[in-house]
């Protein structure tokens, strides 16, 4: 049952129970998966972002030396460079994570496979 726009409703109405009642939708397990799906897209399409942000931050501060309208060919080369490492580090960082968290998901299926605890 989703129930998001009953708790909304609820702090703007005192008397709005019942009425937050009829609001409630069942739902199945695709729009569960579809719900599901939605919100890891908007949190992935976040972390992006909010990578891009750091990247931007961080080869700026290391890169432009003289702020002005045009950057120069070693600020370029420069930016070009921190970006490409800060990337590929990200990159071994998430594949690492991925890694480690399908052996901790193999670990913890073969445990539950043997009985589970002894």
């Amino acid at each position: 049952v989703f129930f998001v726009d009953c708790v909304v409703l609820w702090h703007r109405r005192s008397t709005s129970r019942s009425w937050c009642r009829a609001l409630t939708v069942k739902m199945d397990d695709r729009d569960i998966d579809t719900a599901k799906q939605q919100v890891q897209g908007q949190m992935a399409a976040q972390y992006i972002q909010e990578v891009m942000q750091k990247v931007t931050e961080k080869c700026f501060k290391l890169c432009i030396t003289r702020p002005g309208a045009k950057l120069d060919d070693s600020e370029k080369v420069c930016l070009a460079k921190c970006m490409d490492r800060y990337l590929d580090a990200m990159q071994v960082v998430s594949q690492t994570w991925a890694a480690r968290a399908k052996q901790q998901a193999g670990l913890q299926a073969g445990a539950l496979g043997d009985g589970g605890f002894q």
